[in-house]
């Protein structure tokens, strides 16, 4: 009735167990290197990962660069749009607004502002621009002895509110 099993079912399996090198193996692995493997291998590698690692540091920098001028932009613009126009007491309320996002006001340069006195004067409707800029000095290229200066540029329209009677 029933058959009689053969001497290799009836012993249990032999599983090798696994082998897992972990990161020390690993790090041994790359330092004794294979067959025509540099040892400088690692280091070289650790350093180009700094860099990198290091340039995006830079980037996000110039990203939030970007923030603080256009924050400041956008207060600005806002009274401008109120106010039709740019003068001497929005300049200073600009300055004001850069320092407060931690710029300093002699970096930027205001490209165009619509004129609060101009002929003829900007009515409700009227399309109000503001263009600045800055730069951003990148510092992660400083030990390959170069300097590069990113440009930051914001430029913000909006309508002016207020209707100027003309006589």
């Amino acid at each position: 009735m029933y058959k009689k099993m053969s001497a290799n079912y009836a012993k249990p399996f032999k599983t090798k167990p696994f082998k897992t090198a972990g990161l020390p193996g690993m790090l041994k692995s790359i330092l004794t290197g294979e067959k025509g493997e540099s040892p400088l291998t690692f280091p070289v590698l650790i350093l180009i990962t700094v860099m990198v690692l290091y340039m995006g540091v830079d980037i996000l920098g110039i990203y939030s660069t970007n923030q603080k001028l256009r924050a400041a932009a956008s207060e600005t613009l806002t009274l401008i749009k109120m106010e039709n126009g740019w003068d001497s007491d929005t300049q200073q309320f600009f300055d004001d607004m850069l320092r407060k996002a931690g710029l300093s006001p002699g970096t930027v340069t205001v490209h165009y502002a619509t004129p609060k006195n101009q002929s003829p004067p900007v009515q409700r409707g009227d399309t109000v621009v503001l263009e600045v800029s800055t730069s951003y000095e990148v510092r992660s290229l400083k030990p390959l002895g170069t300097t590069i200066s990113a440009p930051v540029r914001v430029r913000l329209s909006g309508l002016a509110q207020e209707f100027v009677r003309q006589q």
